[in-house]
């Protein structure tokens, strides 16, 4: 469970820096996330390849345009970005509720998020939404797709603000 608040801690610490300029934090976006959608393969009786070689990888941001860090874009997705991270702890620990939920997704920070970005920011929300009033225990069953989702929604906020 430590490394899970790690990991959405590391996620949020690189995306905030990257939008917010802190010094000493590292300013190299996180690598492309693989894609969810697997090729088919065919049975063979060759070994087949390591899954890490076999997944393709997509950037979530390929198609955000920057706007700049001093934008009002960049400063909503930024914000969006630290209550989903609030929000991600809170589930981990079984705290999560609707309000919670509504704090993080809603309002005037979500509303001006440039619309190259609501297919990531949907993801976030859907992902979140599965752990909303759920024990720690059993948030840990959706910690990967909230994982993705908001490593996704990081790489797409360094792009609005880059």
């Amino acid at each position: 469970m430590n490394a899970i608040r790690l990991t959405v801690a590391t996620l949020a610490l690189l995306g905030l820096s990257a939008c917010a300029g802190l010094p000493g934090l590292p300013a190299q976006p996180p690598a492309p996330v693989p894609s969810q959608s697997q090729p088919e393969t065919q049975p063979s009786e060759a070994p087949s390849q390591a899954p890490s070689q076999a997944q393709s990888t997509v950037d979530p941001a390929a198609d955000v345009k920057s706007y700049g860090i001093s934008s009002a874009e960049c400063k909503a997705a930024s914000a969006v970005l630290q209550e989903a991270t609030v929000f991600g702890l809170k589930a981990n620990q079984g705290k999560a509720s609707q309000a919670d939920f509504e704090k993080a997704y809603t309002g005037a920070d979500a509303n001006a998020l440039p619309v190259d970005a609501l297919p990531t920011f949907a993801d976030l929300k859907t992902a979140s939404l599965k752990v909303v009033g759920l024990s720690a225990d059993e948030a840990q069953q959706h910690v990967g797709e909230f994982s993705l989702a908001l490593a996704n929604f990081v790489r797409v906020t360094e792009k609005i603000c880059a």
